[in-house]
């Protein structure tokens, strides 16, 4: 080990962090690195340190800053598949696994969630409450890097994103002091923790608004790729017509298995206030050539089942364009020509690629607004738009550098390269979709990326989270 983490591993001990030091070799260690959703964020630190108190968290920061060199990591659920988001080779990870609890006050109607939680976890708790937040999607998505990236939820279509239902910031500075950060107190730092992700300080605990919990119902219908015409235009009948009608949820999903070799649209319809058949849903529920089931459930359960496939190397790219049925139907085309190009590359290997289209209309920025704005800045798209992410998912890390990366990359140039022939290519990004090599923060606007510079340099004026937490996207590289 070199001097600088022998240093680290020695000041965290006298720093009385011994107990929840995990080093090398040890079982803690190896069975946290392999609790990461992909094999690609799956790095190798010097040490992991699972703080479990805001205390503990203030001391492992004071500890580590003053730890000359010494470079770090922050995790909360560790979902981001990109090398070095949540995780460092040369240095130690923070892992916040360990602050999982949530909390309801049912006199203030606010709910208080530690970073570390899984989202399955939070609903389970609230619906106890009969109270529900708009969170992630994914069960095991992890509660800080969602909101702190900005978090789409199933009810943005009704309160816009996940960080617009933050009222409060509970956050340890570089220095190892804790704020608050709220309308009143810090509201700067409030503002650009909405969307401004790991640049300022560690959240150690997030209070929401809430609101009634109820019963949805969901389901997932599986169709064939000749429905893609038929789906294609009710994708885009819906999104025009979600700001009237905000009670749907839809995820339109192409994935291909290289094992079957199938190709299939899946669409993931959920209605919020638990309305079989609802008017919205139609065109889906009648396109031709479905099979799945809807049934009623609740959130939590649906996210106990809902878990995006894990264990692979995975490579994750996203852009927004508008809405416009001739490029989702182009994007469509590059993906089937995407799974030619991998089953050519990999002829014996086993891939898994997957497209998925969201809705992304005028009015999620509206509510945004209304609760005070994020860092987003789609604010100052004047079209409904359509939110793409891709994924690539490989066996080994050889595969994923070498044909996976480089073909999803490819396909998304090619997309976003039709999509501005039209005229309709969207510079907006959304973080928590994004690979390393893209660059969301240049996409907010040059008000909110000085807002951001500025709180920065405010909260952090030595640099810490710029300079000694690579991991990230990083302000100071705008």
């Amino acid at each position: 080990m070199s001097d600088i983490s022998q240093s680290a591993i020695a000041n965290l001990e006298k720093a009385g962090l011994g107990d929840i030091l995990y080093k090398p070799e040890q079982k803690p260690y190896e069975e946290r690195i392999a609790s990461y959703w992909s094999l690609t964020a799956q790095l190798k630190p010097w040490a992991i340190i699972q703080p479990r108190t805001t205390k503990e968290v203030s001391k492992t920061l004071e500890t580590l800053v003053n730890t000359t060199d010494c470079n770090f990591a922050i995790r909360s659920g560790g979902h981001m598949a990109w090398a070095g988001s949540n995780n460092i080779e040369a240095g130690i990870t923070i892992d916040l696994g360990l602050m999982t609890t949530t909390t309801y006050n049912p006199e203030t109607k606010i709910a208080s969630i530690q970073p570390g939680s899984r989202w399955a976890d939070v609903y389970t708790e609230l619906e106890k409450h009969g109270v529900m937040v708009a969170g992630g999607r994914e069960g095991l998505v992890g509660v800080g890097g969602l909101l702190t990236g900005g978090g789409k939820t199933f009810y943005t279509c009704r309160y816009g994103f996940a960080c617009d239902q933050v009222i409060n910031y509970e956050v340890v500075l570089a220095d190892g002091s804790v704020v608050e950060a709220n309308r009143e107190t810090n509201p700067d730092l409030f503002l650009v923790l909405k969307g401004g992700s790991n640049n300022f300080g560690i959240v150690t605990r997030f209070d929401m608004t809430t609101f009634n919990a109820r019963n949805i119902w969901d389901g997932n219908i599986t169709f064939p790729k000749s429905a893609t015409d038929t789906l294609v235009e009710a994708f885009v009948d819906f999104t025009k017509n979600l700001a009237l009608n905000p009670d749907d949820h839809i995820l339109a999903m192409w994935t291909i298995l290289s094992q079957t070799k199938d190709h299939f649209i899946t669409m993931v319809l959920t209605n919020l206030d638990g309305v079989e058949n609802s008017k919205s849903l139609q065109k889906f529920l009648t396109a031709p050539g479905g099979q799945g089931n809807m049934t009623t459930t609740t959130v939590a359960k649906k996210l106990v089942d809902f878990l995006v496939p894990s264990g692979k190397h995975d490579t994750w790219f996203t852009l927004t364009f508008k809405l416009d049925a001739r490029i989702i139907k182009k994007a469509a085309e590059v993906f089937e020509s995407l799974a030619s190009e991998l089953k050519r590359q990999i002829p014996d290997g086993n891939f898994y690629i997957s497209m998925v289209l969201q809705p992304l209309p005028t009015s999620f920025s509206r509510h945004s607004v209304a609760r005070g704005g994020n860092m987003f800045g789609i604010e100052r798209l004047q079209d409904d738009c359509v939110l793409l992410v891709a994924a690539v998912e490989v066996e080994t890390p050889e595969i994923s550098s070498q044909v996976g990366f480089p073909a999803l990359k490819a396909a998304i140039a090619e997309i976003k390269s039709y999509a501005r022939s039209l005229n309709s290519d969207i510079e907006f990004l959304y973080l928590n979709y994004c690979d390393g090599s893209q660059n969301p923060f240049s996409t907010y606007g040059k008000e909110n990326i000085k807002k951001m510079k500025e709180a920065a340099a405010k909260y952090d004026p030595t640099g810490v989270f710029q300079t000694r937490v690579p991991g990230g996207f990083k302000i100071s590289k705008v």
